[in-house]
């Protein structure tokens, strides 16, 4: 998957919304292209929380002590807010089909920060206005 077209997927995360095209493709290289095979954990309820994954193929499940609470396809976003919070994970992401998921982790966007700074700012104010309407909502 070329860096544009990675860029383009990471466009439609929430986190990333405001970013520009050019913050958009330093993340981009920062990422890749995972294959999953059905049955496996793509994420394990209660382990550190350091990626995230956008779903690019395939369908997963995502369980709470064992119950399936929600399914995830194409497009979907899985463990946004692990890359900002060590938080452990609330539930497992198990792939019901094969899947193909664009994942980022914590280092890659530590070194895309660091190579374009103004991204810190965009992604502070895009936390702060979901935080905000959160709080709002609740």
């Amino acid at each position: 998957m070329y860096h544009q077209a990675r860029a383009d997927e990471l466009a439609r995360v929430p986190l990333f919304a405001r970013c520009s095209k050019r913050e958009l493709r330093r993340l981009a290289s920062e990422a890749c292209v995972e294959q999953i095979d059905p049955g496996e954990k793509l994420v394990s309820q209660g382990s550190p929380s350091r990626h995230l994954y956008v779903i690019l193929a395939g369908t997963a499940g995502i369980e709470r002590d064992g119950v399936e609470v929600a399914r995830v396809t194409k497009g979907g976003i899985v463990g946004e807010l692990g890359l900002l919070f060590d938080e452990p994970r609330n539930a497992d992401v198990i792939a019901a089909s094969a899947l193909e998921v664009l994942s980022l982790d914590r280092a890659g966007l530590q070194r895309a920060l660091n190579a374009v700074p103004g991204m810190g700012w965009t992604l502070l104010t895009t936390v702060a206005e979901r935080l905000d309407r959160a709080q709002t909502l609740g």
